[in-house]
C-alpha cells in the first residue's frame, strides 16, 4: 500500500465469535472523520473482490478517508466454518463493522455493498450509526439470482468431468432435506440457503433515509444497464428514495480467476465520494 495508508488488522468481538477486521487507515483524517466500510460479496466473489478493496483503500486514504474490511463469521480469517454460517448474523456483523469504525473516531460511515454485499448493506443500514450514503458496486438485486449463479459452478464442474451435474431444484431439495450442499469447496447449510435465497432489496428498502450511488460495471460503452436493474432503480426513485446511478467500463473483476482490477470504477467511486476528479 502506499506511505498514506497505515494497515492496522484486528480481531473483534462478534456476535458468534472473532472476527478479523483491517482497518486501511489514512495518515490524516479529512473533516468528516469519514470510513468506508465494505459489505463483501459471496463465497469465492469476495475472494476476488480483495485487490479492489486495497486499490479503493490507497486511493481513498489519498483523500483522508479510512476503509474498513470485516470478514462475516465464518468467512476469510474470522472464526467460525462457512457451513456454520447464516444471513442474519452477517448482516449482525456489517452492524459490529461500523460499531468498530465509531469506537476508531470515525464520524461519518458509507457502506460499499459489492455484489450480494449490497443486499447486505441495504439490510444493515438502518442499525448503522452516522451512516451518510451506500454505495453499491454490481449489486445483486436479490439472493435467489446469486444462488442461481453460484450453483451453476456446481453444476458446471460436475459436467467438465463427464458426470450428472444435478439441477438447482435437486441441490434445493438436498437443502431442504436439512443436508449441506458442497460448491466450490464451499459447504452452504440450509440456513445460509434460506436466509441468502429470502434476502431480496424490496424488504430492505422502506427503512433506508441515507442516498444511494449504484454503479454498473459494463463491459464496454455498447453495452448497456440490465432492463431489470434499471426498473428497479426507476422503483426507488418513485418512492422517494435518493438514488444515483452510475456506469463504469471495465472488466467483470467478481468473476475472474486472476488478479483483475477495474480502475475506472475505483476512480469513478472516489470521484463521486468526494468531488475531486480522478485521473489513471
Amino acid at each position: 500500500m502506499t506511505p498514506s495508508c497505515r494497515l492496522e488488522p484486528a480481531y473483534i468481538a462478534g456476535g458468534r465469535d472473532k472476527l478479523f477486521a483491517l482497518h486501511c487507515a489514512p495518515a490524516a483524517r479529512n473533516d468528516r472523520a469519514e470510513c468506508v466500510i465494505v459489505a463483501p460479496s459471496f463465497a469465492e466473489e469476495m475472494n476476488r473482490c480483495r485487490y479492489m478493496q486495497t486499490m479503493l483503500a490507497q486511493q481513498l486514504a489519498g483523500h483522508g478517508i479510512a476503509l474498513l474490511s470485516v470478514d462475516p463469521f465464518g468467512t476469510g480469517d474470522s472464526q467460525g466454518e462457512f457451513v456454520e454460517a447464516d444471513w442474519q448474523q452477517w448482516i449482525r456483523d456489517i452492524i459490529t463493522a461500523a460499531d468498530y469504525a465509531g469506537q476508531l473516531g470515525y464520524r461519518s460511515v458509507t457502506l460499499l455493498g459489492i455484489r450480494l454485499g449490497a443486499l447486505l448493506a441495504a439490510a444493515a443500514a438502518p442499525e448503522v450509526k452516522n451512516l451518510q450514503r451506500l454505495v453499491f458496486w454490481q449489486p445483486v438485486s436479490n439472493g435467489k439470482i446469486a444462488l442461481n449463479q453460484f450453483l451453476r459452478i456446481k453444476i458446471a464442474a460436475a459436467i467438465g468431468r463427464d458426470e450428472d451435474g444435478g439441477t438447482t431444484a435437486q441441490f434445493e431439495e438436498e437443502l431442504n432435506r436439512g443436508n449441506s450442499i458442497q460448491v466450490a469447496g464451499y459447504d452452504v447449510s440450509p440456513a445460509l440457503f434460506r436466509g441468502v435465497q429470502a434476502a431480496h432489496f424490496d424488504q430492505y428498502l422502506s427503512p433506508i433515509t441515507a442516498p444511494i450511488s449504484w454503479f454498473t460495471v459494463l463491459a464496454s460503452e455498447e453495452r448497456s444497464t440490465p432492463r431489470a436493474d434499471l426498473k428497479t432503480i426507476e422503483q426507488w426513485r418513485s418512492e422517494g428514495k435518493q438514488i444515483d446511478h452510475l456506469t463504469s467500463i471495465g472488466p467483470a473483476f467478481w468473476q475472474a480467476h486472476e488478479r483483475t482490477l477495474a480502475p475506472n470504477l475505483v476512480n469513478e467511486t472516489i470521484s463521486h465520494l468526494t468531488g475531486v476528479p480522478q485521473h489513471e
